[in-house]
């Protein structure tokens, strides 16, 4: 069962990390205009806007892709998971490489949890800021891959609905 992505909802964070741009470059170019009790050095100012400047270009790249990419959508089938909407390389989750499927609440969001047997692979052939991400989210939740509809024309019930249903039909 393929799920199409949201585009609209890429879209929209894509114009709004823009905005967040300009307002970092613009912070970057006059460090002192910025400086109050929160930000007391022009020095932080100057910091904090080029972080975020790498923040904002990484993050940018990530959803130009997934607006561009003709495999970026979600999809169920005997195989496995694909999860073309994720941060990882490796896109395919095959079934017998998955210990344990449950529902948690990350962050305030609900999510879908999939503890792998084998989850190097997902964090190996990564470069350096998705692999830090994946590895913190290996530390809190013993895996990297967590799925929720962010991105997807679904609602969180259906596809944890739909994943359950395939993860009892399909397990090893």
């Amino acid at each position: 069962m393929k799920i199409e992505r949201k585009t609209f909802k890429i879209v929209s964070m894509l114009i709004l990390i823009t905005i967040l741009f300009v307002c970092c470059v613009i912070a970057g170019l006059n460090p002192e205009k910025y400086t109050f009790v929160l930000l007391p050095s022009k020095y932080l100012v100057l910091i904090l806007s080029i972080l975020g400047i790498i923040a904002i270009i990484y993050f940018s790249i990530f959803l130009i892709k997934l607006i561009f990419s003709h495999k970026a959508f979600f999809e169920i089938s005997e195989k496995g998971i694909y999860n073309g909407l994720g941060f990882t390389k490796e896109k395919e989750i095959e079934w017998n490489n998955i210990e344990k499927v449950d529902i948690i609440n990350y962050k305030g969001i609900p999510r879908i949890r999939v503890k792998l047997y084998n989850y190097e692979p997902f964090i190996e052939n990564t470069d350096f800021i998705t692999k830090f991400i994946l590895k913190q989210t290996v530390n809190d939740l013993g895996t990297p891959i967590i799925i929720d509809n962010v991105y997807l024309k679904c609602s969180f019930e259906d596809l944890s609905k739909i994943i359950f249903d395939f993860w009892g039909k399909y397990k090893k």
